[in-house]
């Protein structure tokens, strides 16, 4: 009787065993559902389009950028115009607007900052002028 029951738990496990191994066999691999995720790692860049004007009045010519990771819900945004005509309120206004905007369309409700936002001026290599960047990082809660 003994040998018997050894013989059916040690056949249970053997199945157990194959039909756990059959399941996640995919992932190992690299199924459909590894390429899936895989997706969800890129990062995304956006050029938004500029329907801020209101709130940067100074800079007319601004570049609105935000590279978007899904599977962490981080965003970086980039505010880039001429030296001349930035001003960081106005940056810091434009990047709340775009990070609301963003958020509705995504469906989160929250954001917080990651690092301190920063400024910094340098020489475009095409038009040989001197322009600002402004940049943000924060990331999404729902």
């Amino acid at each position: 009787m003994k040998k018997i029951m050894a013989l059916v738990v040690a056949l249970s496990l053997t199945t157990f065993s194959v039909v756990f191994a059959q399941n996640f066999g995919g992932v190992a691999t690299g199924g459909a559902e590894a390429a899936d995720s895989y997706a969800d790692r890129t990062t995304q860049t956006i050029t938004v389009t500029d329907n801020y004007a209101d709130l940067h009045p100074t800079a007319n010519t601004v570049t609105l950028t935000i590279e978007y990771t899904p599977l962490t819900s981080e965003v970086h945004f980039y505010y880039e115009c001429l030296a001349a005509s930035y001003d960081q309120g106005e940056a810091m206004n434009t990047a709340m607007g775009v990070f609301q905007d963003f958020a509705a369309e995504h469906g989160y409700k929250h954001y917080y900052y990651k690092a301190k936002d920063k400024s910094k001026y340098f020489k475009d290599k095409d038009t040989k002028q001197r322009m600002a960047r402004y940049s943000s990082y924060v990331y999404f809660t729902k």
